[in-house]
């Protein structure tokens, strides 16, 4: 299963925002996760379309708010 991976310093608590760029009229997804204890964050890519999406990170920390933003291209799964 294809994956996005984050590596934090602490554990955190997310909430992230996909948008597919290649295809605007799509509705923004919203979803939540958590790191392990270690502060590594695995975000599942399975059931996502193909195409270039913004991947937007939001998140609190010590009382203070952060965010993170990337580009990611997802593609078609290889047919054998």
């Amino acid at each position: 299963m294809k994956t996005l991976n984050f590596s934090f310093d602490h554990p955190v608590a997310v909430k992230v925002f996909f948008t597919h760029t290649t295809k605007p009229e799509m509705e923004t997804q919203i979803k939540s996760y958590r790191s392990d204890e270690n502060g590594v964050l695995t975000i599942p890519l399975q059931g996502m379309e193909s195409g270039l999406w913004n991947v937007l990170l939001e998140w609190n920390y010590d009382g203070r708010d952060f965010c993170m933003e990337r580009s990611v291209k997802i593609k078609e799964p290889k047919v054998s």
